[in-house]
C-alpha cells in the first residue's frame, strides 16, 4: 500500500488492510486514509466466539478464560479451606474410623486407605475441589505438561492451524460454484461487508434442502453479488457506527462489567453487551438527565435494531421527543410534524382492520389519563358509530377534521376537545397531507427504520397523543395473529412515562410472544402513572439504573433485586480484669509482699526499691452467621454508582436472569 506522497503508483480508491494493524478495513481515497472503517469479514466471520452467559459480548471471548470465570472467587476459598479441612478431619476421625472399618472386616493397610479414600472424597465434595481443579487444569495443564516431559500438548501447539471453514460451503455442496465464487471473490476485494454476509447467508440457511429454492438463490447471487436482497433503502451499511457490533451474534457492545466484589464472578472485567434475545423481554432505563442513557446506552442499541433492519431480520420504531435521534441518512421514515422539508405523513389509524379496532387505539391516545370509565366508555362507542359510518358511505376512514365534524354532531365533548388539539396547520398536513407518502404503523411488518419526532415546543399537548398513539399501534400491530414473527420489532420510547397507559403495560407480554420488545427510558419511575408502575416493573425483564436516581426508585428497584444470604463475622469483647503484683526491697525486718501490707504498713524505716507488675485479662469471641442483605441496597445504589455506569440486570425469554451488573459505559 501506497500513503500519501510516497510511490509512484498509488492504488485505485477501496477497502483495504488497515495500515495500523488492526483486525478491520480501512478506507483509501486513492491518496490518503480516511477514518471510515469496516470489519475484515473474512478474519471476523472465523474469529473466536463463545456465547454462553447473557450479557457477555460472545466475539474475541476466549474459552480458557471464560471457563475460569465461571469459578467464582468463592469457590476457591471454599475448595481451599476444605484443603486444609482434609488433615485434620483425618486426625480427629482415625480412632473412631478403625474402630468402625475394624468391625466390619478391614484391616491393615486396607483399613488406612479406604479411610483416607473417604475423608477425601467427603472434603472433595464439600469443597466443590472437581469444577475448581477442571478449571485450574484448562489454565495451566500445558505448563505442568511441559514440566513434566510430555510433548504432546507442544506437538499440538505448533502443528500447521486447521484450514478455514468454507464461507459458502452450503452453495459448494450444492454445486452452485460460480455463486460461491463471486462472494469469495467480493470478501477478497472489500466489497462484502458483515451486513452483506448476514443477510446472503440467512437467505441461503433458509433454502437448505429445498434444491429447487436454493438454485434460485444461486442464481441471485450469480446475478447481484453480495447486493443480492438489499434493504428497500439500498444501504448495504449504516452511515456511522458509534458502537462495536457482532451481527453473528446480533449483539453490540456497550462497556466493561467493573471487578467490583458485588458483580457476579460470570461478567467481572468482562466486556458488556446486549441483543435481540434479551430485548424480546422489554428494558427498562431509569436516569436523570445527563446521566448518559440516550447517547451510551439507547443509541447504541437503536444501532443495532438498525444494523439488523439492514440484514432484514428487525423493525425499529424510536419516539424521540428532544431531537436525541435525529442521524442523518438513517431512518428509512423520519417524521417531524414541525419540520417544513420532511416527507412524511402519519396514519391516524395505523392500518387498523376494522372500525372497532381503529376507535379503540384513537380513544385511547386522546382521552387523559384517569378519565372515569363511564367516559371512556361513551368516547369508544361515539368513535365506533362515527367511523363506522363514514367508511360505510365514504368507503375510507375520515380525515382529522372530516372526524372532528362527525362528532360535533353529537359525540362527547370531552373526545372532540382532545380532537381538537390536533387541529393545527402542521399537524393536519402530517395526518391527512404528504399524499401517498403516508406511514402506516402495520408496515414494520416489514424490515423498517421509522423516527417520530414529536412537537414538543409548539404543541406539549398534541405531541402526548401523537406519540401515545404511536406506542399504542405498535403494540397493536405485534399483536396480531397475522404478524410476521421471523422480524424482531422493536420500540426505543424516550420521556417513556407520559405515553404508556394500561393497554401498552399489558401489551409488554404480548410483544415477548411476538418477538418483539420495548425500550422504555425515563428519568424517574414516577413519570408513569402510579397504577401502572408495578405492572411496568414486572412486565419488563431487563433493567438498568444510572448514577443519580432518587431515593424512592433506589428502594423500588432494590426490592426486585431483593435479598441473598450472606456470612456475617460478629466480634464481641468482655470486660476487663486487671491484676496487680509487687515486692517491697528494704531491711530484713521489713521485706515483706506488698499484698500483705494493710493500714498498718505505714511503719517508720528504710524503703530501698519497689518492684511489681500488672496483667490484664480479656475476654473476645467470634462468631459467624448467614443474614440476609441486599443484593444492592437502596443506599448503594443512591451513592456506589459512579458517573458514567450503569447497573444493569438481564432476562430471556426463556426465564434465565443474570444479577445486576456494574457496567462502565466509558470502558
Amino acid at each position: 500500500m501506497t500513503t500519501e506522497g510516497q510511490g509512484p503508483a498509488p492504488l485505485p480508491p477501496g477497502w483495504y488492510a488497515d495500515p495500523a494493524g488492526h483486525p478491520q478495513l480501512r478506507y483509501w481515497t486513492g491518496s490518503k486514509w480516511t477514518e471510515r472503517t469496516r470489519p475484515d469479514v473474512t478474519a471476523w466471520v472465523h474469529g473466536p466466539r463463545l456465547v454462553d452467559v447473557p450479557g457477555v459480548f460472545a466475539y474475541g471471548r476466549d474459552p480458557k478464560q471464560a471457563a475460569a470465570a465461571r469459578v467464582s472467587r468463592e469457590a476457591r476459598q471454599r475448595a481451599l479451606r476444605y484443603l486444609l479441612y482434609a488433615p485434620l478431619a483425618a486426625v480427629i476421625l482415625a480412632v473412631p474410623a478403625s474402630v468402625i472399618l475394624t468391625a466390619i472386616g478391614l484391616h491393615g493397610v486396607l483399613l488406612w486407605i479406604v479411610f483416607l479414600i473417604g475423608v477425601l472424597a467427603a472434603c472433595g465434595w464439600a469443597g466443590g475441589w472437581i469444577p475448581v481443579g477442571r478449571t485450574l487444569w484448562e489454565q495451566y495443564g500445558d505448563r505442568l505438561s511441559a514440566l513434566k516431559g510430555l510433548t504432546g500438548a507442544s506437538r499440538r501447539r505448533q502443528a500447521a492451524p486447521e484450514p478455514k471453514p468454507d464461507l459458502w460451503e452450503d452453495l459448494r455442496q450444492a454445486g452452485h460454484v460460480a455463486a460461491a465464487t463471486k462472494l469469495d471473490a467480493a470478501a477478497d476485494h472489500g466489497d462484502l461487508t458483515d451486513v452483506d454476509y448476514v443477510r446472503v447467508t440467512r437467505v441461503i440457511r433458509q433454502a437448505r434442502g429445498d434444491e429447487d429454492r436454493l438454485a434460485t438463490v444461486a442464481a441471485e447471487i450469480e446475478d447481484a453479488g453480495p447486493h443480492a436482497w438489499l434493504h428497500t433503502s439500498g444501504q448495504r451499511d449504516l452511515p456511522a457506527r458509534i458502537g462495536e457490533h457482532d451481527l453473528m451474534t446480533g449483539q453490540v457492545r456497550l462497556g466493561i462489567a467493573s471487578a467490583s466484589a458485588k458483580n457476579p464472578a460470570t461478567h467481572a472485567g468482562q466486556t458488556f453487551a446486549l441483543d435481540a434475545e434479551v430485548l424480546r423481554t422489554s428494558l427498562l432505563v431509569i436516569g436523570p438527565p445527563g446521566s448518559g442513557k440516550t447517547r451510551s446506552f439507547a443509541r447504541p442499541i437503536v444501532e443495532l435494531l438498525g444494523l439488523q433492519t439492514l440484514t432484514n431480520m428487525a423493525s425499529v420504531v424510536v419516539i424521540d421527543p428532544r431531537g436525541d435521534y435525529a442521524l442523518p441518512g438513517f431512518f428509512d421514515v423520519d417524521i417531524d410534524p414541525v419540520d417544513p422539508d420532511s416527507q412524511w405523513g402519519f396514519d391516524l389509524y395505523g392500518g387498523a382492520r376494522n372500525p372497532a379496532e381503529a376507535a379503540d387505539r384513537l380513544a385511547g391516545a386522546l382521552l387523559p389519563p384517569g378519565v372515569e370509565a363511564e367516559a371512556d366508555a361513551a368516547a369508544h362507542n361515539a368513535l365506533d358509530a362515527a367511523l363506522s359510518w363514514f367508511r360505510e358511505r365514504e368507503g375510507r376512514y375520515p380525515t382529522l377534521r372530516e372526524l372532528i365534524a362527525e362528532l360535533e354532531q353529537g359525540g362527547p365533548r370531552l373526545l372532540v376537545e382532545r380532537l381538537r388539539l390536533l387541529d393545527r396547520p402542521a399537524l393536519i398536513e402530517l395526518f391527512d397531507g404528504h399524499g401517498g407518502k403516508k406511514f402506516s404503523m402495520r408496515e414494520i411488518d416489514k424490515p423498517l427504520r421509522v423516527r417520530i419526532a414529536l412537537p414538543e415546543g409548539a404543541h406539549p399537548q398534541a405531541a402526548r397523543i401523537l406519540a401515545r398513539l404511536a406506542v399504542s399501534q405498535f403494540v397493536q400491530t405485534v399483536s396480531a395473529p397475522d404478524v410476521d414473527r421471523s422480524i424482531f420489532k422493536g420500540l426505543v420510547v424516550d420521556d417513556a412515562g407520559r405515553f404508556v397507559d394500561e393497554y401498552v403495560v399489558q401489551g409488554l407480554q404480548r410483544a415477548r410472544a411476538a418477538n418483539a420488545g420495548l425500550i422504555l427510558l425515563a428519568q424517574s419511575m414516577r413519570e408513569f402513572p402510579e397504577d401502572l408502575r408495578a405492572t411496568v416493573f414486572a412486565n419488563t425483564g431487563c433493567k438498568a439504573v444510572f448514577a443519580g436516581i432518587d431515593p424512592q426508585d433506589a428502594a423500588y428497584i432494590a426490592d426486585f433485586w431483593g435479598k441473598q444470604w450472606v456470612p456475617e463475622t460478629t466480634v464481641t469483647t468482655g470486660q476487663e480484669n486487671t491484676t496487680r503484683t509487687g515486692t517491697i526491697t528494704g531491711p530484713p525486718e521489713r521485706r515483706r509482699s506488698v499484698q500483705s501490707m494493710g493500714r498498718n504498713a505505714k511503719r517508720p524505716g528504710q524503703l530501698l526499691a519497689l518492684t511489681g507488675g500488672s496483667s490484664v485479662a480479656q475476654q473476645r469471641s467470634v462468631s459467624t452467621r448467614p443474614v440476609e442483605r441486599y443484593v444492592w441496597s437502596p443506599s448503594e445504589i443512591i451513592n456506589e454508582i459512579p458517573t458514567g455506569h450503569a447497573l444493569v440486570s438481564l432476562a430471556t425469554a426463556d426465564g434465565f436472569r443474570t444479577p445486576p451488573v456494574l457496567v462502565d459505559l466509558r470502558g
